[in-house]
């Protein structure tokens, strides 16, 4: 028989080891523990941050609005095919049961995506130093009320706006509030860049609601709209009364109806999309 002090007196000893080796064990047992709590701090933080995104004002009305991309081009579309293609899809998208509208837009909104310009304002004279950037986006017709960001003046985009060379434009509120002060911008004309002599041939025919751009973050850009054209990648976005899996079936079905080797990526609710951020 075995003595049961002296074996548990040896097995305690050869644990607890030399001094040097308890000091480093002992070190690693604290910066394991110290490692443990920073990252559950930085857990705690990229919930909180997801959050935020979640309940931000996003001056968009998020809920049971879905979002695709398709790149025409991709499957050899010219300017002029990818366009009708654009407008046939959003007439049949907005027909379908239980879709209120349908838009689409050139760059996806709250993604972190961004397209920028300098924009001149006809009657305004920059200061030295002073920023004359815009954000950017190339909209279809009914893209506002799918959104549901309010027209606080003027019209929406109509059909016959689409062209090559922009000529006319709607911009949001902090543009027209910063650029002229009160007074209306219906009528107004701008231009992109900052060249001396450079003429004035776009003109604002709406004013519309401030929304986020890139995302809550970045807080509210100045912004100016153009009516969507060309072949590039455009972002769907489809108000539905319930975004149900029929719907997603329903919208595959539409555009498989039109042209089935079209590629259409990142079909999601954008609820969804902001939880991928």
């Amino acid at each position: 028989r075995p003595d049961p002090w002296t074996t548990l007196k040896d097995t305690v000893g050869s644990i607890a080891g030399t001094g040097g080796s308890l000091f480093l064990r002992q070190g690693l047992v604290t910066a394991q523990v110290a490692l443990s709590f920073l990252l559950l701090f930085g857990a705690g933080l990229f919930v909180n941050s997801l959050q935020n995104l979640k309940t931000a004002d996003t001056g968009v009305a998020l809920d049971n609005l879905i979002t695709f991309q398709l790149s025409p081009a991709l499957s050899g579309y010219d300017d002029a095919r990818a366009n009708l293609f654009y407008r046939n899809l959003r007439e049949r998208l907005g027909g379908l049961p239980g879709v209120q509208s349908a838009g689409f837009a050139a760059v996806a909104i709250l993604a972190g995506d961004e397209w920028d310009s300098s924009m001149a304002v006809e009657g305004h004279q920059a200061k030295d130093g002073e920023d004359m950037q815009a954000f950017m986006n190339m909209l279809s017709p009914d893209y506002f009320a799918t959104m549901k960001i309010p027209s606080l003046e003027g019209r929406d985009f109509r059909p016959g706006d689409s062209a090559e060379e922009a000529r006319v434009a709607i911009v949001n509120k902090r543009f027209a509030d910063h650029f002229f002060k009160g007074q209306s911008a219906i009528g107004r004309h701008i231009g992109f860049g900052d060249r001396p002599g450079m003429k004035f041939e776009i003109e604002i025919v709406g004013v519309a609601a401030d929304s986020l751009y890139e995302g809550p973050r970045e807080g509210v850009r100045r912004q100016v709209f153009i009516p969507q054209w060309g072949k590039s990648t455009a972002t769907f976005y489809v108000r539905t009364q319930n975004a149900s899996p029929s719907t997603f079936t329903q919208i595959r079905g539409e555009l498989a109806a039109l042209d089935a080797a079209i590629p259409v990526y990142a079909m999601k609710t954008v609820e969804g999309q902001l939880d991928e951020t």
